[in-house]
């Protein structure tokens, strides 16, 4: 909301008050002049019946309503001025809005564009990604390749690009417990909380259910920029008394957990190995610092 303009809005009291002390006397003005020419209702009124009274009288009423017009006149004066200038403030007001209005549409046209830039690159660069790929499979694995690129396989292709696009708006998490009617939501709440992240997101247990052992939750978000804010600060759960064995990491296709699997392995026999170093993976690689 806007400032408010104590000075008009005093104004705007002050000349109201007069407005209505100007009504109230014109009826009490009028309501003489009725018992005079002995009317009772507006629609009896005549000019025979103003004919009646006195010359004295007739003046005198006619004199009352001088005064009163006179001294409402300066007042209707102002009001009609600060009238006009509250109409000519209100236009201004009006064009604000539109122009703010029209700015506010091109901002969200500008934004929508950027959007669609991006996705329109992200798949096309995977799409390029995943053709390069197969076309080279085929390459190795057959004399034929003109021939062995068919529609069935172009549609595995797009599948996987759509697959790639899903898995890389997911997370999954690890260690949660799960517990027999349980509202998961509001665990995955508590999660993100430890990482001050309140996003939007929907989420499920995936895999059978088995006894004594908690199912991976898959968290999807609404674009793949959450997921790589919540993986930045998932290693935070590691300072929390309660979910310091929860896990989360990014929504692997099976290509890639097999060789995120093996880089554990590794990553293990290394620490056995030199116990004095610290070993994590980054960015599909083991590094190492000295303790």
């Amino acid at each position: 909301m806007g400032n408010v303009d104590f000075h008009s809005t005093m104004w705007s009291c002050k000349y109201m008050d007069m407005f209505a002390d100007s009504a109230n006397d014109l009826g009490c003005w009028a309501e003489e002049v009725m018992k005079t020419i002995n009317c009772d209702e507006d629609s009896h009124i005549t000019l025979d019946k103003f004919k009646k009274p006195n010359k004295d009288v007739v003046v005198k009423h006619l004199f009352d309503a001088f005064k009163g017009i006179v001294g409402y006149k300066e007042c209707f004066r102002k009001a009609t001025i600060k009238l006009e200038e509250m109409r000519s403030d209100m236009i201004n007001t009006q064009k604000s809005v539109i122009q703010l209005q029209g700015e506010l549409l091109d901002i969200k046209t500008k934004e929508l564009d950027s959007v669609q830039r991006t996705v329109k690159t992200a798949v096309e660069n995977t799409v390029q990604a995943e053709i390069k790929s197969y076309s080279a499979a085929v390459s190795k694995h057959s004399h034929s390749s003109a021939s062995t690129f068919t529609a069935e396989n172009f549609k595995k292709v797009v599948q996987n690009v759509v697959a790639e696009e899903d898995r890389s708006r997911n997370v999954l998490i690890f260690g949660l417990k799960e517990d027999a009617g349980e509202k998961l939501a509001d665990k995955i709440c508590d999660v993100f909380e430890q990482m001050a992240e309140k996003p939007r997101f929907e989420a499920a247990r995936i895999g059978n259910k088995a006894a004594e052992k908690h199912r991976a939750v898959k968290v999807s978000f609404g674009s793949s920029s959450t997921v790589h804010q919540i993986l930045i600060k998932a290693k935070e759960l590691r300072l929390s008394q309660c979910f310091k064995t929860v896990f989360i990491s990014p929504d692997r296709s099976p290509e890639e957990r097999a060789v995120h699997k093996q880089l554990v392995l590794d990553l293990k026999k290394k620490v056995t190995e030199n116990p004095n170093k610290r070993y994590f993976i980054r960015t599909g690689k083991i590094c190492e610092i000295d303790e």
